[in-house]
C-alpha cells in the first residue's frame, strides 16, 4: 500500500512539474499555416491586399460586395487563417456575400501569410490592434456610411471583445463559439490534442496564464464583453469541446445586448466533420448547417441595417 502512494505521489510530482515549467509555452505556441486557396474559388471577386498593424503587414483580402448594405471584417481563431477550413471562411464568405456585405478579412500576427512575431497565442490581448487595423483600412480604402460589423470566431471571438473594449468603432459584433473564458479553454484543448483529461492540465492553464499575462479574472472575454453596448450575436454549438456554451450563456445572461442563437444539434459522425477529429463540432455551424446560419445572419444583419 505505502510503495503504492508513494509511486501515485511521485507521479503527481513529477505531472505538476511539467504542469508549471514544459507544458506552458505548448499551450500558446502556434506554427502558421500558408494561405493556398482564394476567394475566386467561390466565384467571388476579390483583391489581395496590405493592411498596416502597427509595424506588421497584414495579408488580406478585400471581397466587395456589388450592392453593399454592410461592411464586415472577419477574424478567424487561433492556430488557422482566413481560410479556415474548421470554420469553413470561404464558403462563409459566399453566404455573407449573397447577404451583400461586402468583407475585409485578414490573416492576424502569427498566423497564414502575415509575419511571425513570437509564434505566441495571447488570446486577443495582443492580437486586437490587427481588427483595429482592418477598420482603419477600410475607412482609408473604401470609406462609407454603411453599418459595420466584426466578426469573431473561437480565439478570433475573443481578439474582437478586446478590439470592442479598446474603442474600436462598428455598430455591432457576430461571436462565432467564441472563447470566453481562457482558463477553461486551455484545458478543454490540451484535452483535445492529447486525450488526458482535461481537469489534469488545471496547473498547466494557470501557470499558462500567468507566464504569458493571459487575460484573466476581471480582463477576461468573458467580463469583458458583458460590458459592451452594442448589438451582438452570439452563435454558440451546445456541445462545442473547446469553447463551451456555459460561458456563452451567463454572457447571454448577464448582457441585454446579447442575442444568443443556440446552432442545431450536429451529429458527432456527421460528413460535415469529417477531419475535425476530437475538434467536433467546434465552430462547425456554416458547414453544418450552412442554410440555418445564412437565415440566422440575414436576420442580424437586417435588425442592424435597418
Amino acid at each position: 500500500m505505502r510503495a503504492g502512494l508513494v509511486v501515485v505521489a511521485s507521479g503527481f510530482i513529477v505531472w505538476a512539474a511539467l504542469s508549471a515549467l514544459w507544458l506552458p509555452p505548448h499551450m500558446v505556441s502556434t506554427t502558421p499555416y500558408r494561405v493556398d486557396q482564394n476567394p475566386g474559388s467561390r466565384d467571388l471577386i476579390f483583391d489581395d491586399i496590405h493592411i498596416p498593424s502597427h509595424n506588421l503587414m497584414l495579408e488580406g483580402w478585400w471581397i466587395p460586395a456589388k450592392q453593399a448594405v454592410a461592411e464586415l471584417i472577419f477574424v478567424h481563431g487561433a492556430g488557422s487563417n482566413r481560410i479556415s477550413q474548421y470554420i469553413g471562411s470561404l464558403d462563409f464568405y459566399r453566404t455573407l456575400h449573397e447577404l451583400n456585405v461586402s468583407i475585409v478579412t485578414m490573416d492576424i500576427r502569427n498566423h497564414g501569410n502575415s509575419p511571425i512575431t513570437d509564434g505566441i497565442l495571447r488570446m486577443g490581448s495582443a492580437e486586437w490592434p490587427d481588427v483595429e487595423a482592418a477598420a482603419r483600412w477600410l475607412d482609408q480604402h473604401h470609406p462609407s456610411d454603411l453599418p459595420r460589423i466584426a466578426l469573431g470566431a473561437s480565439m478570433g471571438g475573443s481578439t474582437v471583445i478586446h478590439a470592442l473594449v479598446n474603442h474600436l468603432e462598428v455598430d455591432a459584433a457576430i461571436l462565432l463559439d467564441p472563447q470566453l473564458d481562457i482558463l477553461d479553454s486551455l484545458m478543454e484543448v490540451g484535452q483535445i490534442t492529447t486525450g488526458i483529461p482535461a481537469p489534469l492540465f488545471v496547473i498547466a492553464a494557470h501557470a499558462t496564464i500567468h507566464q504569458y499575462d493571459l487575460p484573466n479574472g476581471r480582463q477576461s472575454p468573458l467580463s469583458l464583453a458583458k460590458t459592451l453596448n452594442l448589438p451582438i450575436l452570439l452563435i454558440q454549438d451546445w456541445d462545442d469541446p473547446a469553447t463551451r456554451s456555459p460561458f456563452a450563456a451567463e454572457l447571454a445572461r448577464d448582457n441585454p445586448n446579447v442575442q444568443l442563437q443556440r446552432v442545431p444539434a450536429i451529429d458527432i459522425d456527421d460528413a460535415c466533420l469529417e477531419g475535425k477529429e476530437e475538434w467536433g463540432s467546434h465552430v462547425a455551424a456554416h458547414p453544418c448547417h450552412p442554410e440555418w446560419t445564412k437565415k440566422t445572419l440575414s436576420a442580424f444583419i437586417d435588425s442592424v441595417v435597418r
